[in-house]
């Protein structure tokens, strides 16, 4: 009499949701890559405005640019305000222990601007770092004309932005409160930059909740005036 093979033990059947994850789509990529120290405070701060805008504009993590000009409707412009060669020691002593870099290395410091078309300042910029190795890369951070977020995904390249401080400073002339980030951006082959945007109140209004939590105030300190 021939046994039978004793039954092969049921394969557990997948659940009709596991598999593979399939990405979904979304207007930004994960606000909170909060495992960095310096990231965490800076999103809590972030989510002390009360205007959704200004709390996806500090927390987003692709191209400003492209988010002003999708929620406003129109073009925008740049205005280069200055750039110039400096020592870090003069412009950034703060920053240079976020970014690891050398404090001997000169430092490309360049001011814009962003206009719509009647020409209001959308928003105030800082960029402070190393110039590039590669040409290319020094052409589009030196750009007069074209907005470095822009170029960068012109040229389909990968970067990562980190926050690293959010606050409210007055908007001048009228003083009245606005909100600002300053955030490291990332190109592979190329040392960090720093970069911090201001933005118009009427555009980002800076108004904050009443809620615990960390406001931003004197922890958050602008790089520049």
């Amino acid at each position: 009499m021939t046994r039978p093979h004793p039954a092969a033990p049921a394969r557990p059947r997948p659940h009709p949701r596991a598999g593979r994850a399939v990405p979904v789509p979304s207007p930004d990529p994960p606000q909170n890559r909060g495992d960095h120290p310096c990231t965490r405070p800076a999103v809590l701060r972030a989510e002390r405005f009360t205007h959704p805008f200004t709390r996806r504009l500090l927390t987003h993590q692709g191209s400003t640019t492209a988010l002003l000009e999708q929620h406003l409707a129109t073009r925008l412009t740049l205005r280069l305000v200055s750039q110039n060669v400096q020592s870090p020691h003069a412009v950034a002593a703060t920053v240079l222990p976020l970014l690891g870099l050398d404090t001997d290395v000169p430092w490309l410091v360049r001011r814009t601007e962003l206009h719509d078309g009647s020409a209001r300042v959308v928003s105030r910029n800082l960029v402070m770092g190393p110039l590039p190795r590669r040409p290319e890369m020094a052409g589009i951070l030196t750009s007069a004309t074209v907005p470095l977020g822009r170029a960068l995904a012109g040229l389909r390249l990968p970067q990562e932005r980190r926050l690293l401080r959010v606050g409210r400073s007055p908007w001048p002339p009228r003083s009245r409160p606005a909100a600002w980030r300053g955030y490291v951006l990332a190109v592979p082959g190329e040392s960090p930059w720093y970069v911090e945007e201001f933005f118009h109140p009427d555009i980002a209004p800076a108004h904050l909740r009443t809620a615990p939590g960390p406001a931003p105030g004197p922890a958050a300190t602008r790089a520049t005036p």
